[in-house]
């Protein structure tokens, strides 16, 4: 008889263990419908390029008393899961007839395709940074761009490795160094898929539709002179102008000639020159044609 369930509670795992090549990543609990137990299912990643074949992991179950329900361990065979797959999440490893409040989990053993097991108790838990949550739109940017799903947090680095934006872990290594085991982000264009959301936003809101832009120009203001418009467009740019003298209104009328000065329309000399030249030049001419003639036949 098939069973149904409906998930209470999907928590990932906020630390990795530094060295392990199996990595916790999440813990679920599950109600089952028709007994009302809380069942509970643990999911691993398997971060070595060998295929995983065999895993135990020991685990401790509590109520909302905080009192231990259950503490044991349980083996996963026959997994055969490559680099980068996550097993475990069908497998329940506990039904609880009472709600459980939390579930702590520890690292066992490992074995890989050479049939040699690994003790993994000894790898430190180093405790993650409290993941920031992406705003709606840019996680709405994020996934469209880079066509994934499950963008829910900022991605960052920590000490061995990078967590996505999909909550995974990562170790700087491998495959993982470049790209999400899980959701198969690639990191370089998640980051630039971050700030070009980031651009995007900042420029939304420094040119909002609701701002007010001024025209060009202003068709209602009257025309002002050129100086006007230099004084005031040009300030800051070109030296400032000098100031204008100001002449008395009565010297207009009667300007007072100085020693020096020289009046070319009240020049005598120069205007009987450059009115009787040209004649004195032409009686010249003739009178000297004449004269050539009068020789030319003498000295015949």
């Amino acid at each position: 008889m098939a069973h149904q369930f409906t998930q209470l509670v999907d928590s990932r795992a906020r630390y990795y263990c530094k060295g392990s090549p199996v990595h916790f990543v999440r813990v679920e609990l599950f109600r089952v419908e028709d007994t009302g137990d809380t069942a509970v299912t643990l999911t691993f990643k398997n971060l070595h390029t060998r295929p995983l074949m065999s895993f135990t992991a020991y685990f401790r179950c509590k109520n909302s008393a905080g009192e231990v329900v259950v503490e044991e361990a349980f083996t996963y065979d026959n997994i055969q899961a490559g680099e980068g797959a996550c097993f475990g999440a069908d497998d329940a490893v506990f039904v609880s007839r009472e709600p459980l409040a939390g579930v702590e989990v520890r690292l066992g053993s490992v074995t890989y395709d050479d049939g040699m097991p690994h003790d993994l108790r000894r790898c430190m838990a180093v405790a993650l940074p409290q993941p920031q949550p992406l705003p709606a739109g840019v996680r709405a940017d994020v996934e469209r761009t880079l066509r994934i799903s499950g963008a829910a947090y900022y991605p960052e680095d920590v000490e061995d490795g990078w967590r996505c934006t999909c909550g995974a872990f990562n170790y700087n290594a491998g495959r993982g160094l470049y790209y999400c085991s899980e959701c198969g982000a690639e990191k370089a264009l998640l980051k630039a898929a971050l700030r070009a959301s980031a651009s995007t936003a900042a420029g939304a809101s420094t040119y909002g539709a609701d701002m007010q832009f001024l025209p060009v120009r202003d068709e209602q203001t009257p025309a002002r002179s050129s100086r006007q418009y230099i004084q005031r467009n040009l300030r800051g740019v070109f030296p400032e102008p000098k100031p204008v003298q100001v002449i008395p209104r009565e010297l207009y009328d009667a300007p007072a000639p100085s020693s020096n000065s020289v009046s070319i329309m009240k020049d005598t000399t120069a205007d009987f020159i450059l009115r009787y030249v040209p004649l004195f030049t032409a009686i010249a001419s003739s009178l000297f044609t004449a004269a050539a003639v009068l020789v030319a036949r003498y000295l015949r």
